[in-house]
């Protein structure tokens, strides 16, 4: 009985300095991109770049603010919303009709988790409850990473409720975010998601350079301006607008 009480202890010990060196590491990655107090002053982001995909380049605008997402790209000269998140429900561009069609319950579920994470999933992370746990080290195209499991609490892939987890990958010398793997909302598969060439925008670091892959197909944004904190009226995420 001795024994396993020790046995129990050890086990005990050895998850609490996981979950504390897992801490530690979130620390010092919001310390390198600017820390807590920049963070928190961003009140909104938009970024202006080129999104590359086999079917070539366009050029888009997303407007970030909490709770709200609205994306945009640019057709024979004029920027058309893509789709857009009004704080409740998530809406798409139909290709046919050329108008906003709102998308299934569990997308606009999904929507809603992703956009409460604004300005950064692991700055507000502990505020949201997610719990976060180093489950090992990992080398991501040669650059040696902490491999970080971000539990969400639930979500929906295809209409079926299922764990919502992360898998985040962070330099190991810099504490900067690499590749975040994850599953799509809509068909289950997994998007990997690379960050590159941080630059500094207003005190913190955002990614200029981000690659997306999945099964059958990859893509990209070059991003030429992050702007932060310009006023946003939260009409503008409504379908309509």
């Amino acid at each position: 009985m001795k024994n396993i009480s020790l046995i129990l202890m050890f086990l005990c010990s050895i998850t609490i300095l996981k979950a504390q060196t897992a801490e530690e590491i979130i620390e010092k990655h919001i310390e390198k991109i600017g820390g807590k107090k920049a963070w928190s002053n961003i009140q909104s982001i938009q970024l202006r770049g080129e999104f590359i995909s086999s079917q070539g380049s366009e050029e888009i605008l997303s407007i970030s603010k909490k709770g709200k997402h609205k994306g945009h790209k640019k057709i024979n000269g004029k920027m058309v919303v893509q789709y857009t998140f009004d704080g409740v429900n998530f809406w798409d561009l139909d290709r046919k009709s050329g108008k906003l069609i709102k998308s299934r319950k569990d997308v606009s579920f999904r929507a809603k988790k992703e956009a409460n994470e604004f300005p950064s999933m692991l700055v507000v992370a502990k505020k949201l409850g997610y719990t976060v746990e180093l489950v090992g080290e990992e080398d991501i195209m040669g650059i040696s990473c902490y491999k970080l499991k971000i539990k969400k609490g639930k979500t929906y892939i295809i209409g079926k409720e299922v764990d919502d987890i992360a898998i985040l990958f962070l330099n190991k010398d810099t504490y900067l975010e690499v590749l975040k793997e994850e599953k799509h909302v809509r068909g289950g598969n997994m998007i990997y998601t690379y960050y590159k060439d941080f630059q500094k925008v207003e005190g913190v670091l955002m990614p200029f350079t981000i690659n997306w892959f999945n099964e059958d197909r990859q893509s990209s944004i070059n991003v030429k301006a992050y702007i932060v904190n310009a006023k946003i009226d939260d009409a503008i995420f409504k379908a309509n607008k």
